[in-house]
């Protein structure tokens, strides 16, 4: 399974679009939420409500099952424990910080593809690759300023 993940990208529909053509052989397209944008204007992506979002059609979490377990998708980082484990959670995917995150707590691994608007990490505009298999998974942060993303 091969997510392209982005977050927070503020009204930037251009970037998606442009991502979406590079990589078009994804499973899943999720956006983390603040695309400020609404259902159509932003496919293939599915997103989860952020706090710029104003569009009703988008759910506050999204639940997404993989080969090892779920995805927890959120616009928030803060989610309790308990809501992660009642959901099988494998991994909590969640914007909203504009920084990358990539760590692993108690066999949930929790991560953030920072933003493709404004990064407040010190790293360049960042979306991620997520692939899992049955046997593990990889991540991949990568750099909206690629030469093959700026054709």
């Amino acid at each position: 399974m091969k997510l392209l993940v982005v977050s927070d990208s503020h009204g930037d529909n251009e970037s998606l679009e442009k991502l979406a053509l590079i990589y078009p052989n994804m499973d899943l397209y999720l956006h983390l939420g603040d695309s400020e944008s609404d259902e159509f204007s932003i496919k293939p992506f599915i997103s989860v409500k952020g706090n710029c979002d104003f569009y009703p059609n988008f759910e506050n979490r999204l639940i997404i099952p993989t080969p090892l377990g779920n995805i927890f998708a959120s616009h928030y980082q803060f989610i309790s424990k308990n809501e992660l484990v009642g959901n099988k959670t494998r991994f909590f995917l969640h914007g909203h910080t504009h920084k990358r995150r990539f760590e692993t707590i108690n066999d949930i691994t929790y991560l953030n593809p920072g933003s493709i608007s404004f990064s407040r990490d010190g790293y360049d505009l960042s979306y991620m690759i997520l692939e899992i298999t049955t046997k593990g998974f990889e991540v991949s942060f990568k750099s909206l300023d690629d030469k093959s993303i700026s054709k």
